[in-house]
Protein backbone atom coordinates (compact mmCIF):
# COMPACT_ATOMS: atom_id res chain seq x y z
CA UNK A 1 0.00 0.00 0.00
CA UNK A 2 1.43 3.29 -0.75
CA UNK A 3 1.85 6.58 1.48
CA UNK A 4 -0.68 8.65 0.06
CA UNK A 5 -3.29 5.62 -0.21
CA UNK A 6 -2.83 5.49 3.65
CA UNK A 7 -3.54 8.77 3.92
CA UNK A 8 -6.40 8.28 2.08
CA UNK A 9 -7.95 5.70 4.22
CA UNK A 10 -7.45 7.68 7.37
CA UNK A 11 -9.21 10.48 5.82
CA UNK A 12 -12.06 8.62 4.31
CA UNK A 13 -15.28 8.59 6.18
CA UNK A 14 -16.11 5.37 8.55
CA UNK A 15 -17.90 2.84 7.72
CA UNK A 16 -20.65 3.41 10.46
CA UNK A 17 -22.64 6.06 11.02
CA UNK A 18 -21.80 9.09 12.50
CA UNK A 19 -23.11 9.86 16.28
CA UNK A 20 -26.13 11.27 16.70
CA UNK A 21 -26.99 15.03 17.73
CA UNK A 22 -27.12 15.15 21.44
CA UNK A 23 -31.31 14.71 22.31
CA UNK A 24 -31.78 13.27 18.79
CA UNK A 25 -34.41 10.40 18.77
CA UNK A 26 -32.94 7.83 16.84
CA UNK A 27 -34.11 4.64 15.10
CA UNK A 28 -31.85 1.94 13.18
CA UNK A 29 -32.73 0.90 9.94
CA UNK A 30 -30.47 -1.17 7.03
CA UNK A 31 -30.76 -1.46 3.34
CA UNK A 32 -29.89 -5.35 3.97
CA UNK A 33 -28.46 -7.61 6.29
CA UNK A 34 -24.61 -6.30 6.45
CA UNK A 35 -25.44 -2.80 4.74
CA UNK A 36 -24.34 0.09 6.48
CA UNK A 37 -27.22 1.37 8.69
CA UNK A 38 -28.34 4.72 8.96
CA UNK A 39 -29.83 6.88 11.48
CA UNK A 40 -33.54 8.46 11.16
CA UNK A 41 -35.18 10.51 13.24
CA UNK A 42 -37.84 8.68 14.72
CA UNK A 43 -41.12 11.11 14.76
CA UNK A 44 -42.58 12.60 17.63
CA UNK A 45 -45.22 11.10 19.42
CA UNK A 46 -48.62 12.88 18.71
CA UNK A 47 -50.95 10.34 20.33
CA UNK A 48 -49.38 11.12 24.24
CA UNK A 49 -51.58 14.73 24.78
CA UNK A 50 -54.38 12.34 23.75
CA UNK A 51 -53.29 9.56 25.82
CA UNK A 52 -53.04 11.91 28.76
CA UNK A 53 -56.69 13.45 29.01
CA UNK A 54 -58.42 10.24 28.66
CA UNK A 55 -56.42 8.91 31.50
CA UNK A 56 -57.16 12.17 33.56
CA UNK A 57 -60.52 11.32 32.27
CA UNK A 58 -60.70 7.96 33.74
CA UNK A 59 -59.09 9.02 36.92
CA UNK A 60 -61.54 12.01 37.50
CA UNK A 61 -64.86 9.32 37.21
CA UNK A 62 -63.49 6.78 39.37
CA UNK A 63 -65.79 6.61 42.08
CA UNK A 64 -64.67 6.87 45.90
CA UNK A 65 -63.14 4.18 47.84
CA UNK A 66 -65.87 2.87 50.01
CA UNK A 67 -64.28 3.97 53.44
CA UNK A 68 -63.51 7.70 51.76
CA UNK A 69 -65.36 10.23 53.25
CA UNK A 70 -65.67 8.38 56.39
CA UNK A 71 -65.62 9.86 59.70
CA UNK A 72 -63.02 7.23 61.82
CA UNK A 73 -62.66 7.68 65.13
CA UNK A 74 -58.40 8.05 66.52
CA UNK A 75 -58.39 4.15 67.49
CA UNK A 76 -59.71 3.77 63.85
CA UNK A 77 -57.42 6.24 62.16
CA UNK A 78 -54.76 4.29 63.86
CA UNK A 79 -55.52 0.70 63.01
CA UNK A 80 -56.24 1.69 59.04
CA UNK A 81 -52.62 2.43 58.46
CA UNK A 82 -51.97 -1.02 60.32
CA UNK A 83 -54.89 -2.22 58.14
CA UNK A 84 -53.52 -1.81 55.04
CA UNK A 85 -50.02 -3.00 55.55
CA UNK A 86 -51.09 -6.40 57.20
CA UNK A 87 -54.37 -6.91 56.17
CA UNK A 88 -55.66 -5.43 52.98
CA UNK A 89 -53.48 -8.16 50.35
CA UNK A 90 -56.55 -10.27 51.89
CA UNK A 91 -59.22 -8.20 52.91
CA UNK A 92 -61.11 -5.38 50.62
CA UNK A 93 -63.91 -3.19 52.26
CA UNK A 94 -66.43 -4.85 50.26
CA UNK A 95 -65.09 -7.35 47.57
CA UNK A 96 -64.56 -10.75 48.47
CA UNK A 97 -60.60 -11.25 48.44
CA UNK A 98 -59.06 -14.02 50.02
CA UNK A 99 -60.34 -13.29 52.88
CA UNK A 100 -63.99 -11.73 53.63
CA UNK A 101 -65.14 -8.47 53.04
CA UNK A 102 -64.95 -6.17 55.85
CA UNK A 103 -68.58 -5.20 55.62
CA UNK A 104 -69.06 -9.52 56.61
CA UNK A 105 -66.70 -9.48 59.08
CA UNK A 106 -67.96 -6.16 60.73
CA UNK A 107 -71.51 -7.72 60.72
CA UNK A 108 -70.65 -10.64 62.28
CA UNK A 109 -67.85 -9.03 65.11
CA UNK A 110 -70.10 -5.64 65.53
CA UNK A 111 -70.47 -6.21 69.20
CA UNK A 112 -67.58 -7.93 69.90
CA UNK A 113 -64.48 -6.33 68.63
CA UNK A 114 -62.38 -8.39 71.06
CA UNK A 115 -63.33 -11.49 68.75
CA UNK A 116 -61.29 -10.03 65.51
CA UNK A 117 -58.19 -9.71 67.98
CA UNK A 118 -58.51 -13.29 68.98
CA UNK A 119 -59.27 -14.94 65.38
CA UNK A 120 -56.05 -12.49 64.38
CA UNK A 121 -53.79 -14.14 67.11
CA UNK A 122 -55.27 -17.88 66.96
CA UNK A 123 -56.98 -18.17 63.75
CA UNK A 124 -59.02 -20.76 62.79
CA UNK A 125 -59.93 -22.65 59.34
CA UNK A 126 -63.25 -21.85 58.10
CA UNK A 127 -63.00 -22.00 54.12
CA UNK A 128 -61.14 -25.77 52.52
CA UNK A 129 -60.63 -23.62 49.24
CA UNK A 130 -58.12 -21.23 50.68
CA UNK A 131 -55.08 -20.88 52.86
CA UNK A 132 -55.29 -20.69 55.94
CA UNK A 133 -55.14 -16.74 57.87
CA UNK A 134 -51.50 -16.30 59.12
CA UNK A 135 -51.68 -15.77 63.17
CA UNK A 136 -50.44 -12.11 64.32
CA UNK A 137 -49.13 -13.28 67.74
CA UNK A 138 -46.21 -10.70 67.21
CA UNK A 139 -48.62 -7.67 66.75
CA UNK A 140 -49.31 -5.90 70.11
CA UNK A 141 -52.70 -6.28 71.23
CA UNK A 142 -53.17 -2.70 71.24
CA UNK A 143 -52.84 -2.38 67.47
CA UNK A 144 -54.75 -5.11 66.96
CA UNK A 145 -57.84 -3.32 68.74
CA UNK A 146 -56.89 -0.66 66.52
CA UNK A 147 -57.16 -2.87 63.64
CA UNK A 148 -60.24 -4.35 64.99
CA UNK A 149 -61.72 -0.79 65.44
CA UNK A 150 -61.23 0.18 61.77
CA UNK A 151 -62.61 -3.29 60.55
CA UNK A 152 -65.99 -2.45 62.57
CA UNK A 153 -66.02 1.47 61.42
CA UNK A 154 -64.93 0.98 58.03
CA UNK A 155 -67.37 -2.24 57.38
CA UNK A 156 -70.07 -1.43 58.40
CA UNK A 157 -69.94 2.06 56.06
CA UNK A 158 -68.91 -0.48 53.52
CA UNK A 159 -71.98 -2.23 53.82
CA UNK A 160 -74.23 0.73 53.94
CA UNK A 161 -72.76 1.75 50.56
CA UNK A 162 -73.40 -1.48 48.52
CA UNK A 163 -76.77 -1.84 47.01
Amino acid sequence: MTVARAAARRRAPPRWPAARRPGEPCVTTSRSFGARARYVPARRMTRSPILAALLLLVAACKGPAPDEGVALSPQAAKGKALFSTLCASCHAPAAKLVGPPLSEMAALYATDPAGIVRWAVTPGRKRADVPPMPSFRGVRESDLADVAQYIIEAGTAAGKQAP
